[in-house]
């Protein structure tokens, strides 16, 4: 395990061991830490009994393990350069019905993905479907599902996938299928 000593660089309150780690540009970020408080027992006048009867001030331990919550969500976000892997993705997929009358069918499709923990969103807007489309695209979600009516027609979907950067067509119950199969997969 390789790791550095930075003189001076300790808490007022005692010393620290800060994790660091390092993003897909080669960026560092300062995460997980484990910290050694003499000050606040001190402060807060905290004390126990020890075994042989006299009082002793703790110690006090300060741990995160990922750092906060917000910081490890902020290097996710820049490590994937808001691309994120199918399993983490706030959106998974955004079905864009071409026109007004495969409103119904994307919506149909919306209800099973959601019926199989599939976040998903239906680009319905009254804008062109190139507008639509590009929205979706913008959002780097991994799949943009494209219905119209031969996928009405066929059960089928015209898929986008942003990761292998390809268009193909798929049985929506074969897509479902392989959705399902890469989340507990959690691949990357």
């Amino acid at each position: 395990l390789q790791y550095t000593i930075d003189e001076g660089g300790g808490a007022f309150y005692g010393p620290k061991i800060d994790i660091k780690i390092t993003d897909a540009i080669g960026r560092k970020w300062q995460c997980g830490t484990i910290q050694v408080d003499f000050n606040l027992p001190q402060r807060f006048e905290v004390e126990y009994v020890a075994e042989d009867n006299t009082r002793k001030q703790p110690v006090m331990l300060h741990r995160a393990i990922l750092g906060s919550f917000e910081r490890f969500i902020g290097i996710l976000t820049e490590h994937y350069a808001g691309e994120f892997p199918l399993f983490i993705a706030p959106t998974q997929v955004i079905i864009v019905p071409i026109s007004e009358v495969h409103n119904s069918y994307a919506k149909e499709l919306q209800a099973k993905l959601l019926d199989i923990d599939i976040d998903t969103e239906v680009f319905d807007k009254n804008e062109s479907l190139n507008k639509r489309i590009r929205t979706a695209e913008k959002q780097r979600v991994p799949f943009v599902v494209i219905v119209g009516d031969e996928e009405v027609e066929k059960n089928s979907v015209a898929i986008r996938d942003r990761r292998k950067k390809e268009q193909y067509n798929l049985s929506f119950e074969y897509f479902m299928v392989e959705l399902s199969k890469q989340l507990n997969e959690g691949k990357i």
